[in-house]
């Protein structure tokens, strides 16, 4: 007979995935332990950009519409965590302007308006207008065609979410234990340094850190910087973002720029002349950042599954045990939607996922040729 569960469910991991799914878990009943090896957003969900920004309204697909209804969900969302434990995120829908460069680019973003009344509805609008419209803040020249204007996007602090979501958890009766470093992922259980630890279920939700717990379905880590300049964006300025790169204001007078997504590295927190080359187009995007001095230079490894899709399910082989991975560059932007999922799966029921996103996906394309 096995040992006897000490809790509902035990979460392998404190970042967004891992906090959001135990909430979840927790705002129905259960019994929630989350095992962190270092301290909450210890990895990924430690950076500095947080921007929330939906896919392009063509091509509409389940995955798509998965993300639009996180994005509308969100502010109830992180105003019921905060409401929980006291802290706030930094969430605020700001929308997000994308210059156009040439008539093509406009010529697509103005198809693209026509699948935004579709898709998205009363959601938000996505429109073409000249640069000038926003001139004080995007640089006229970056945008010579005009700029998209997109009301869905937002930002949050990301740092600033993951206390809010520690908070809101330990304030409702969950139990957070940090430095506990996983061992072992066994049926129901976990093992630590310190001993073990039985569940009902356990959810391995620990970012690239899971890749020797589930080395069978394991998520690669491709490097990310940004930094954090100090800078006074206008009042509601919203996100911009060309070619990859992000500018998002944050509170304090602090504008995000990031970030580079690099599959070849060598130190995975080592900044360099690449994120050097990211501030630069930042500044050329917005003169308001055009020299502003850098607070903090940030890089870390985020989880990409096999497919560009998280990857959510029940782990094959393993009795009790789902795994939470693969956010990626969307994880903040829907890790409550992927909790409620979870939370779903640990009371027997079968969420609507969208195609891609299941655990038999990724598996099957890792063994594809």
């Amino acid at each position: 007979m096995g040992k006897a569960p000490e809790t509902d469910v035990l979460v392998i991991g404190a970042g967004v995935f891992g906090l959001s799914c135990a909430w979840a878990c927790l705002r129905r009943g259960m019994r929630v332990i989350v095992a962190e090896a270092t301290v909450p957003g210890a990895g990924a969900s430690g950076g500095v950009v947080g921007a929330l920004s939906p896919h392009p309204p063509e091509a509409w697909s389940a995955r798509k519409q998965f993300q639009l209804d996180a994005l509308r969900s969100a502010p109830a969302h992180w105003a019921e965590v905060a409401a929980a434990g006291g802290l706030g995120s930094g969430y605020v829908r700001l929308g997000r302007l994308i210059p156009l460069a040439d008539d093509a680019a406009r010529a697509r973003a103005e198809a693209r308006a026509e699948g935004a009344r579709t898709h998205w509805r009363d959601a938000g609008s996505w429109t073409v207008a000249p640069a000038d419209r926003h001139s004080g803040w995007l640089a006229p020249q970056a945008a010579p065609h005009g700029a998209v204007f997109e009301t869905l996007s937002a930002r949050l602090t990301p740092r600033s979410a993951v206390a809010a979501l520690a908070a809101a958890l330990t304030a409702r009766g969950g139990r957070l234990r940090c430095g506990w470093r996983a061992l072992a992922v066994e049926d129901r259980s976990v093992r630590f340094d310190e001993g073990s630890i039985a569940a009902g279920v356990v959810i391995v939700a620990a970012g690239v850190g899971g890749r020797d717990l589930t080395p069978d379905l394991p998520c690669r880590g491709v490097k990310g910087q940004a930094a954090l300049l100090r800078a006074d964006a206008p009042a509601g300025a919203p996100l911009i973002t060309a070619d990859g790169v992000y500018v998002v204001p944050q509170p304090g007078g602090r504008v995000a720029v990031g970030s580079t997504s690099e599959d070849d590295w060598d130190d995975p927190t080592r900044v360099d002349a690449r994120l050097d080359a990211v501030i630069a187009q930042a500044g050329a995007l917005c003169p308001a950042l055009a020299g502003a001095p850098v607070i903090e230079r940030w890089a870390a490894l985020r989880p990409r599954a096999a497919r560009p899709d998280p990857m959510i399910g029940w782990a094959p082989g393993r009795t009790g045990v789902l795994i939470a991975g693969g956010g990626f560059k969307i994880g903040f932007g829907i890790a409550h939607a992927i909790g409620e999922s979870l939370a779903d799966m640990v009371e027997g029921h079968a969420p609507p996922l969208p195609p891609g996103f299941a655990v038999a996906d990724h598996a099957a394309a890792r063994v594809r040729p």
